[in-house]
This record gives structure tokens, sequence and C-alpha cells, in this order.
């Protein structure tokens, strides 16, 4: 690896880690695209969010609620962010098959 390409990863980290420590998750949605971002697994997301009492109308939320709302068009950067992590592990869990 050239010196040059590890300081643009580095770059690319600091930014990454200034993004996620600075995001304010107002929202249930900005929990969930925060979330996404930090353990990038939707059961993980599901369980933690029921855990906390998070609820649509009066059930349990699913793993397809976290996913579907990931997939929806991105809302700020870090939506933009958890959606291109979840493509990425979508392709990645795909090929494994």
């Amino acid at each position: 690896m050239e010196v040059a390409e590890a300081k643009e990863r580095i770059k690319k980290l600091e930014e990454y880690i200034v993004m996620v420590e600075d995001y304010q998750a107002e929202t249930y949605e900005q929990k969930v695209f925060k979330l996404y971002v930090l353990r990038e697994n939707v059961t993980m997301i599901t369980k933690e969010l029921n855990e906390q009492g998070y609820r649509i109308g009066k059930r349990k939320l699913i793993t397809k609620d976290i996913s579907d709302l990931i997939r929806s068009k991105p809302t700020d950067e870090m939506h933009e962010m958890a959606r291109k992590l979840f493509n990425r592990n979508k392709k990645r869990s795909a090929a494994g098959w």
C-alpha cells in the first residue's frame, strides 16, 4: 500500500468517526440508521429496539420493518451511509450462496 493511499484511508475513517459521534438520532428512523451504521446487523437492531419498547402500532418490530426503512430513499447523510452498507452486505451474502 502506498503512503498516499494509507493517508486517504485514514482521512475517510476520521470523517466517519466524526460523523457518527456527532450524529444526533432524535427520531426512531434516525436511531435505526445510526444503529445500522454501527452494527450492520438488522436482527440485532430489531432485538435492541424491541427491548427499548419501540413498536409499530401495538406490534413488535420485525426485521423487515428495519430493512424497508433502510432501503427507503435517503433522508440524510447517515441514512445514505446505512443504505450503502446494507446494499453492500446484501451483495456479500448473496455471493456466499
